[in-house]
């Protein structure tokens, strides 16, 4: 196993992942290809006036528009977001997430905790908060040398690489 800091770091964060797909698979959840997603969708209120457009979600993510258009897709096609012509201007879409979005939500971040409490099993709770500390100064660190969207300092970050895998639905 490679010891470098930023080897490990990667090591992490793709167990976690697998781990996190892995739990989500047991709960039936294998075709949410996107949770970030439903729970930034999550954040709004039922009114559709109110439900986010596609651009907004992109960048309140920070997600190409082409990759969210593709997970939502994904996720309309489940049932888990409805798309509604917005009222005001009929060319632009309001995305909401559906009960079975909120219900699959609910199961997800269970499923989500159930990981975090295994990755930290050992951890006393001022361990756990240090490292949440080191992860939000690293994450500080790289937006100063890679910039974030939103930072006017620094040209947008390349759009990323298609993904690995399409939810299995699609």
């Amino acid at each position: 196993m490679d010891e470098r800091p930023g080897m490990v770091l990667h090591q992490v964060l793709r167990a976690h992942h697998n781990a996190c797909t892995a739990a989500l698979a047991k709960q039936g959840l294998r075709d949410i290809g996107s949770p970030r997603l439903l729970v930034e969708l999550s954040q709004y209120p039922d009114d559709p006036a109110q439900a986010p457009t596609q651009k907004e979600l992109a960048d309140r993510l920070h997600i190409a528009p082409p990759t969210i258009a593709a997970s939502l897709k994904c996720l309309e096609r489940q049932g888990y977001v409805a798309r509604r012509t917005d009222e005001k201007d009929s060319r632009r879409n309001r995305i909401s997430i559906t009960r079975k979005g909120r219900d699959a939500l609910d199961s997800g971040m269970r499923a989500f905790q159930q990981v975090d409490d295994a990755m930290y099993r050992g951890f006393t709770p001022e361990e756990r908060e240090q490292v949440q500390e080191f992860h939000r100064r690293m994450l500080d660190n790289l937006y100063q040398i890679g910039g974030d969207r939103e930072d006017e300092h620094c040209p947008p970050p390349p759009p990323p690489e298609p993904l690995e895998r399409k939810c299995d639905p699609c």
